[in-house]
């Protein structure tokens, strides 16, 4: 099955297809361990600075190397690609299922046309891309501050503009602002369901995508999942917690270990352990 069928089948049947971000070779062993174990499909997606780390190639083989080792579904997505040109790096690097172009810093009318054109070459090798309009606050970390929700809301996306967004470039995939933050946060997140609804009446039969859902409380995941057909839910910061966490846990045992790769077992375990909870969450478990 295609990335689009997935994503079809997720709409169809309420439930949403976990995109975890890969910081390192132990969170990526550990999304691809809790898929299985759920059997479930996963996206693993890699933003500039992971793809920095790793390398495109590098990337696409790891991917190939996992599909055949953890006998699951595994998409390839782009997050939050920018600029333009490492997008188009990734379009003509055979591998990626889908391409997320972030082209949110720009003018409207300027995201709007640099987002056609990556679609157009995108649909040329048969990749599915997503498309963002308003820059979704946050960054993947642990924020001690808090946020002002109510200050944030005149921020929100815009249904009509969404649309005219859609229309114009034909993304298969739109990325809304709708309460949704980058990393974790004191402040609870409150997801506004009355415009994420909206929203998926709108823009009809393109899917939406809810970013930054580290933090968001399971309920209103599920219910952002029914009420607005959401196919793909990105999770990043929980992992970085969960890695972290682990490997100080093992540098603090008596005696020291010094094989780096000992430390490695009980950070991949830690980290499926999150991905189960997450795929219980979002009901993609069983579908393999």
């Amino acid at each position: 099955m295609t990335a689009r069928d997935w994503f079809e089948k997720a709409r169809k049947e309420n439930f949403a297809i976990g995109a975890f971000n890969v910081d390192s070779l132990e969170i990526f062993k550990g999304i691809c361990l809790g898929a299985k174990n759920k059997k479930s499909p996963v996206m693993v997606e890699f933003s500039p600075g992971e793809v920095s780390y790793f390398g495109l190639k590098d990337i696409v083989d790891m991917v190939i190397n996992a599909r055949e080792e953890y006998k699951i579904p595994i998409l390839l997505n782009l997050d939050h690609g920018k600029p333009a040109e490492l997008v188009k790096q990734a379009i003509e690097q055979p591998g990626f299922d889908d391409i997320h172009f972030d082209g949110s810093d720009l003018d409207f009318g300027e995201n709007i046309h640099e987002t056609r054109e990556i679609v157009s070459k995108a649909h040329s090798k048969g990749l599915l891309v997503e498309g963002e309009t308003d820059k979704i606050a946050g960054s993947s970390e642990v924020h001690e501050e808090e946020v002002n929700i109510e200050a944030l809301k005149g921020l929100y996306t815009d249904v009509k503009r969404a649309t005219r967004f859609v229309q114009e470039t034909k993304v298969d995939i739109y990325a809304p602002f709708f309460g949704n933050l980058h990393g974790t946060f004191p402040t609870q997140p409150d997801l506004d369901m009355g415009l994420i609804t909206n929203l998926a009446q709108a823009l009809g039969e393109t899917f939406l995508s809810l970013h930054g859902a580290s933090g968001i409380p399971a309920v209103q995941v599920k219910q952002a999942i029914k009420v607005g057909k959401i196919v793909k839910v990105n999770i990043n910061t929980e992992l970085r917690i969960a890695y972290r966490d682990a490997l100080a846990a093992q540098i603090e045992k008596e005696p020291p270990q010094y094989k780096v790769y000992d430390y490695s077992d009980e950070i991949v375990l830690t980290v499926a352990a999150v991905v189960e909870d997450k795929i219980d969450v979002l009901g993609s478990g069983g579908r393999v």
